[in-house]
């Protein structure tokens, strides 16, 4: 362990947690002249930019707020490991050092594991609901696991996935006869899941299926379907089937802190 690099870790946590912000002066002794700072969906080079990406608000609020332990040699370089206080909603906190000719040449900002989220009564909100039923129009098509009749898991791509109600989600499957019509009769608890590369939004959704065959409701279903998936199946010869929603879990996309917005909703939580 190199004392020098430890005793720079030390320093350059000592002007985070600084009660008052540090001059860039300071900063400035620690850091190499071409500092590399990575954190997620961020990264920037050179003292000042890592200077000022250090300095933010938000970075300093949460460094104040953990409670940090000496700093230690890691596999990657010097690390500075802070925790959160028990009753606190924040999220540990790994600064990874490494060095070049006595200073520090690249800091990796690094999150802990996310909290879970507090649940809530399972109630879709409109964002969700504007994403479920945009979803092939956006191709970013739902997708959906099963139980087939021989017991096997399996998965499909389902386009005409629209949300029914605020606890129930909807599809028009166009094959009647095909194995997930026999399948959910049989074993009903399907899961389905729902990306967006772009946002990185993600939700998981679980539930039972059960297939309608009220005329009004199978009317219902297959005009809330994609104009696309109506037309493969002119004559409505397809099932309607209706998912009544047990949990959903996701958050609304990724920011330099992890998962923005999480939910954690459970049908019957009060």
């Amino acid at each position: 362990m190199n004392k020098n690099e430890i005793g720079s870790a030390a320093a350059l946590l000592g002007l985070l947690q600084s009660p008052h912000a540090a001059s860039a002066d300071l900063f400035a002794t620690l850091l190499h002249p071409e500092v590399r700072y990575a954190r997620l969906s961020e990264r920037v080079t050179g003292r000042a930019a890592v200077i000022a990406a250090l300095q933010k608000e938000a970075t300093l609020a949460l460094v104040q707020r953990l409670h940090w332990s000496a700093p230690r040699s890691g596999v990657t370089g010097v690390q500075l490991c802070g925790q959160p206080s028990p009753d606190s909603r924040d999220r540990s906190l790994i600064l990874t050092l490494a060095f070049s000719a006595g200073r520090i040449i690249e800091i990796q900002q690094q999150f802990g594991a996310p909290l879970p989220a507090p649940a809530s009564p399972l109630r879709l909100s409109a964002a969700i609901t504007t994403l479920i039923n945009e979803a092939l129009a956006t191709r970013h098509p739902m997708l959906l696991a099963f139980t087939g009749v021989d017991e096997q898991p399996r998965l499909s791509f389902r386009g005409s996935v629209h949300v029914h109600s605020p606890s129930q989600l909807a599809m028009w499957v166009r094959n009647a006869q095909g194995g997930l019509i026999g399948a959910i009769a049989q074993r009903p608890r399907v899961a389905l899941m729902y990306r967006n590369e772009d946002s990185r939004a993600t939700y998981q959704f679980e539930g039972r299926a059960r297939v309608l065959d009220g005329e009004a409701e199978r009317r219902r279903i297959y005009e809330a379907a994609p104009q696309a998936e109506r037309d493969h199946d002119f004559a409505m010869l397809g099932a309607a089937v209706v998912i009544d929603l047990d949990r959903v879990e996701g958050y609304a996309g990724m920011g330099p802190a992890g998962q923005m917005d999480r939910v954690l909703m459970l049908a019957g939580s009060a």
